[in-house]
This record gives structure tokens, C-alpha cells and sequence, in this order.
């Protein structure tokens, strides 16, 4: 008789750890860093209307909101399909509000 769960029949799995997502996670921190200096840059230059500083500081803070849920909470990675629909529903849930409260405030 032969065992089928032997060692000698499966393949070992290594978890060997990944220098990409290291480096990934140094890239994502050090563009972090740079979208606030540049988010405080805007607001401390006088010179900028405050109209158009904080439409910028908006779209920097979603741009740095994308990637720390890709990189930081591993959206990116396979497994996290019922996640993204979710926060992709919960999005459009919210968009939809902004912009019912807007018409109705305007009309």
C-alpha cells in the first residue's frame, strides 16, 4: 500500500518573502510623502486661488487614498474581488447622495 499524503507525493509550498512587495510598499510611502509636501506646498503659496487649491487637494487626497488601498491593504492582490465590489457599491452609494443633496440644495 502506498500513502498518497506523503510528503514525497505533494508539493511543498515555501512562502518565501517577496522583495516586490517591499519595494512596492517603499515606492507607495515615498509618493505618499511627496503628494502631502505638495498638498502643503498649494495651501502655504499665497499666490494660488483658494477656488482651485482645494479641487487640487481633493484630487491628491484620492489619488493617495488609491494607493493605500491597493498597495497598503493588498486590493491589488487575487482573493479581494468581493471587497472591491463592495467599496465600488458603497462609492457609488455615496456619489449618488452628493449629488441628490446637491440638486436638491440648487433646485
Amino acid at each position: 500500500m502506498t500513502d498518497t499524503h506523503s510528503g514525497a507525493n505533494r508539493k511543498e509550498e515555501k512562502h518565501v518573502p517577496s522583495q516586490h512587495s517591499s519595494r512596492n510598499h517603499l515606492i507607495t510611502f515615498g509618493l505618499s510623502i511627496i503628494l502631502t509636501a505638495i498638498a502643503f506646498a498649494a495651501v502655504a503659496m499665497e499666490q494660488v486661488d483658494v477656488k482651485s487649491v482645494v479641487p487640487f487637494i481633493f484630487l491628491l487626497a484620492l489619488i493617495q487614498a488609491g494607493f493605500q488601498l491597493f498597495v497598503w491593504m493588498h486590493l491589488d492582490q487575487k482573493g479581494h474581488q468581493f471587497q472591491r465590489i463592495f467599496m465600488a457599491a458603497g462609492a457609488f452609494v455615496a456619489l449618488l447622495t452628493i449629488v441628490t443633496f446637491v440638486f436638491w440644495i440648487w433646485w
